[in-house]
C-alpha cells in the first residue's frame, strides 16, 4: 500500500518521552476507557498557522474531516490526501498533487490500511491514533508524544464551546525550535477540542538554544499554531454510504502492476522490521561491514576491524546539516548510556572537509560530545552507501551490518538503544536479514528498499509532465540528472518564474490603481476602481493586481483571499472564507468577479508579454498551470508535477519560450492562442542548442 506524507509542519506536534506526574498519570489512565466507549465519531477541524512575513501577517489553514464507526469503517480527509475504509476494502486518494486514487483490499481490514497511511488529521490528532489503536504499549507511546519531553502539567478544567474540557500544557519540539502548547480535551469523550501554541508557563524548563538553523528558528519564533475542532458528534448513526469513495471529475485510477505489488510487499516487510527493531534494512544488511580507518579529532585513529566483539554505532553527519546537529544530543545520550559497557562503541563520522575542522571541533565542544569523533575520507561514506544524513549504521559483535537509521527523530536514542540491547542479549535483528535474490531483482532497477518505489518518488510513482501540444511545441529536451537523482523540492510561490521583463507594475492608492512603467519607473497613468475591487481583507492585505494587454484592449485582473476573523479572549483567529479572481476591461468595462474553490487557490500570478500588443496571464496552483483570459476564464489548464518549476523567457530571436525545470530541463515554444492538435507530435529541433 502507499504511504502518503502529511504536511511537514505536522511533525511540530510530536515530541519525546514525558516525565512522571501524578495528575498527568491519572489523566492518562482515564483516556483509553473514554475513547473505547465511542462507537462512532464525526468531526470537522482545522489546523492553522499564523506568522509575520515582511511585516505582513500570513495565515495558512488546513481543513480536515474524520469519520469513524466501529469496528472497521473510517474516512480521513485532509487538503492533500484522503482515506476511505469499509470492511476489507479501502481507497486512497491523492488529490492535491497527482489527483489519482487507488483501490485496495486487505483481510486485516482497518488495521492493515492504517499501518500504511497517515492522513493529515491522523498526524495532527493523537486522540484519533488512540481511538484506532488497542495495544496498551502503543497507546502509551502516543500519549507520551502528545505530552512532550518534560514539563507537561495539568491545569484547571475550562469550558470550551459549551463543553467541559480537561486542560494540559506540554512542550512541543520541532527541528528548529522548542515551544509550548495548551491542550483542551473533552472531559466526557476524551477527544481533543483544541491545541494552541502559548508562552512557556512559569517554572518551565529553559527553552533550547537554536543551534542548527538560527535564521529559520528566528523566523519561526513568533509562529502561532492552532488546532481547533469546528464540529464534533459522537455515538450517532453513520450509514455505509458515508464511507464510500466517489471519484471526483478528472481523477484517474492508479492501477498497481504485479511488480509494484511485489516491491510494496518488500517495503511493508521492511516497515515492520523498522517498527520492531528501530532499524531499517538496506543493501549492506547481513553483510560484513566494510573496514575503514578514521583519524580522530582528539588524536589517534579508529579502525572498525579492531572492534570485533563489540556493537558499533556509527553516526555519519555534517556541521551544515540541521537534522544532523539536532541528532547529536540523541547520540550523546546513547553514548552515555553505554559509557561503562566495554561491549558497545559509539563513534561519530563527520563528512565535512578538512577545511571545516574548526566548525566540527566547535560543534563537538558545544554539545560536550565525549565519544570518538573524527573527519574521514569520502570512500568510507561511499562504502556504507550513505546518501541522506544523519545516517546511523549499527554493526553487530560479529562485524555484520545490522541495519541503519536515516534522519532525525526525537525517539532516535530510544530506537537505537532498543536495537543495541537486543544485540547484547544475543538476539538476531530482523533488519540484519540480507535481501534475497528475488528481492534484489525487484530493487535493482532503482527501487528504494525503504519505500518500494523508484528513488526520488517515495510518495508516488515517478511520472513525467506531458504538456498539451495544443498550446506548446517541444523544441528540445534533455535530461540533466540521472534517473535516481533527488527531485526538485520547489513548491508554492516558486512554481513560476518569469525571465521576461514586465511592461508595467501596479500599486493601489486608495480607490485608484497606479500604473508604473517598468522600464522607466515613471507613473504612466492612474485608473479609478470600484471600491470593492481594491478593498483590503481582514489581514490588511491588498489585492494582487496586474495589467493585461489583449486583442480587445487592456484589462485589470486581480486576486484576493478573504478571511473570517474570530476573537476569543486575547486570541484572534483567521479562517479562509473564499478566494476570488476579479477584474474589469479598460477604460470603462463592467467589473466582474469569479469565486475560486479550494483547489484553485493560487500560488503564483504572472503576466508574460507575448508581443507588442498581447500578454499571457498565467496562474499556478499546487498541481497545475492555468492560462487565463482577461475575464478570468481558464483558457488552458495544464497539469504539472508539483516538483517542477515553470520559467518563461525569450529565446535568441526574441520569441517567448517556456522552460520546465524538474527532473529534466525541457524547452517549449509558446503557441498562443492554442492551436488545433497536430496529427503527429512535433519532432525535436536537431539544430537547437543543447541544455547546459
Amino acid at each position: 500500500m502507499r504511504k502518503w506524507a502529511a504536511w511537514a509542519l505536522a511533525g511540530c506536534l510530536w515530541a519525546g518521552t514525558v516525565a512522571a506526574d501524578e495528575a498527568l498519570d491519572a489523566w492518562r489512565a482515564a483516556v483509553p476507557a473514554k475513547l473505547d466507549a465511542l462507537r462512532t465519531v464525526r468531526e470537522k477541524a482545522e489546523f492553522r498557522m499564523e506568522m509575520a512575513i515582511g511585516g505582513m501577517k500570513s495565515v495558512q489553514v488546513m481543513e480536515m474531516e474524520f469519520l469513524f464507526r466501529r469496528p472497521d469503517a473510517l474516512v480521513a480527509k485532509g487538503p492533500f490526501a484522503e482515506l476511505y475504509v469499509l470492511g476489507t476494502n479501502a481507497t486512497t486518494y491523492q488529490k492535491m498533487m497527482q489527483n489519482e486514487y487507488r483501490r485496495e483490499t486487505a483481510e486485516d481490514g482497518l488495521s492493515a490500511f492504517m499501518a500504511d497511511f497517515q492522513a493529515e488529521p491522523l498526524m495532527l490528532q493523537a486522540d484519533k491514533k488512540l481511538l484506532l489503536q488497542a495495544d496498551a504499549g502503543e497507546r502509551a507511546e502516543i500519549l507520551d508524544d502528545l505530552l512532550g519531553e518534560e514539563g507537561a502539567r495539568r491545569l484547571p478544567d475550562e469550558e470550551l464551546d459549551g463543553r467541559t474540557c480537561e486542560v494540559l500544557v506540554a512542550r512541543m519540539d520541532s527541528m528548529f525550535k522548542t515551544s509550548w502548547v495548551k491542550i483542551w480535551v473533552d472531559a466526557e469523550t476524551g477527544l481533543l477540542r483544541r491545541i494552541e501554541s502559548v508562552p512557556a508557563p512559569d517554572g518551565a524548563p529553559a527553552e533550547e538554544t537554536e543551534k542548527d538553523e538560527p535564521d529559520i528558528a528566528r523566523a519561526l519564533r513568533d509562529v502561532k499554531i492552532v488546532f481547533a475542532v469546528l464540529e464534533q458528534q459522537v455515538n450517532e448513526p453513520i450509514p455505509d454510504e458515508a464511507f464510500a469513495f466517489v471519484p471526483p471529475e478528472g481523477a484517474t485510477e492508479d492501477v498497481v502492476t504485479p511488480e509494484e505489488e511485489q516491491a510494496e510487499e518488500i517495503a511493508e516487510t521492511d516497515r515492520e522490521i523498522q517498527k520492531a527493531a528501530g532499524l531499517d534494512r538496506f543493501e549492506l544488511s547481513g553483510q560484513a561491514a566494510p573496514d575503514f580507518e578514521l583519524p580522530l579529532l582528539a588524536g589517534g585513529t579508529f579502525k572498525l576491524s579492531e572492534q570485533k566483539g563489540k556493537v558499533v554505532v556509527i553516526d555519519f553527519w555534517a556541521t551544515w546539516c540541521g537534522p544532523c546537529v539536532r541528532a547529536l544530543p540523541e547520540m550523546k545520550k546513547l553514548a552515555e548510556a553505554y559509557a561503562e559497557n566495554p561491549d558497545v562503541v559509539v563513534v561519530g563520522f563527520s563528512t565535512d572537509e578538512e577545511k571545516n575542522r574548526d566548525q566540527v571541533e566547535k560543534l563537538v565542544a558545544k554539545n560536550k560530545l565525549a565519544y570518538p569523533i573524527g573527519l574521514g575520507p569520502a570512500d568510507a561514506k561511499d562504502a556504507f552507501k550513505v546518501g541522506g544524513i544523519p545516517c546511523i549504521v549499527v554493526v553487530g559483535q560479529d562485524g555484520v551490518v545490522q541495519g541503519r537509521r536515516v534522519g532525525f527523530s526525537p525517539k532516535l536514542e530510544k530506537d537505537l538503544k532498543r536495537a543495541v540491547d537486543a544485540l547484547l542479549a544475543g538476539e538476531t535483528l530482523e533488519s540484519a536479514a540480507p535481501y534475497t535474490a528475488e528481492e534484489l531483482k525487484v530493487l535493482e532497477d532503482g527501487v528504494c528498499p525503504k519505500c518500494g518505489k523508484r528513488h526520488g518518488a517515495c510518495s508516488s510513482r515517478s511520472r513525467e509532465t506531458k504538456l498539451d501540444e495544443k498550446a506548446f511545441k517541444q523544441r528540445w529536451s534533455r535530461a540533466v540528472q540521472s534517473g535516481d537523482a533527488p527531485r526538485s523540492t520547489r513548491m508554492g510561490m516558486e512554481r513560476i518564474v518569469s525571465a521576461i521583463p514586465p511592461r508595467t507594475f501596479l500599486r493601489l492608492d486608495g480607490a485608484k490603481a497606479v500604473v508604473v512603467d517598468a522600464a522607466t519607473g515613471e507613473i504612466a497613468r492612474t485608473v479609478s476602481l470600484p471600491a470593492d475591487l481594491c478593498a483590503t481583507n481582514e489581514q490588511g492585505n491588498v489585492p494582487e493586481l496586474v495589467l493585461v494587454r489583449t486583442p480587445a484592449g487592456e484589462a485589470l485582473v486581480g486576486y484576493q483571499e478573504y478571511y473570517t476573523v474570530t476573537k476569543k479572549g486575547t486570541s484572534t483567529s483567521f479562517r479562509n472564507r473564499k478566494a476570488e479572481l476579479f477584474g474589469m476591461q479598460l477604460p470603462d468595462g463592467e467589473p466582474w468577479r469569479k469565486k475560486l474553490d479550494d483547489n484553485d487557490s493560487l500560488r503564483g500570478f504572472y503576466v508574460v508579454p507575448l508581443s507588442a500588443t498581447e500578454d499571457l496571464l498565467v496562474a499556478a496552483t499546487w498541481s497545475d498551470l492555468r492560462f487565463l483570459d482577461a475575464a478570468g476564464a481558464t483558457v488552458l489548464k495544464q497539469n504539472l508535477d508539483y516538483q517542477t518549476q515553470a520559467t518563461f523567457a525569450l529565446d535568441a530571436a526574441g520569441q517567448p519560450v517556456l522552460y520546465l525545470v524538474g527532473k529534466k530541463i525541457e524547452l517549449y515554444d509558446l503557441v498562443w492562442p492554442p492551436a488545433a492538435p497536430s496529427a503527429e507530435p512535433a519532432a525535436p529541433d536537431a539544430e537547437a542548442p543543447a541544455a547546459e
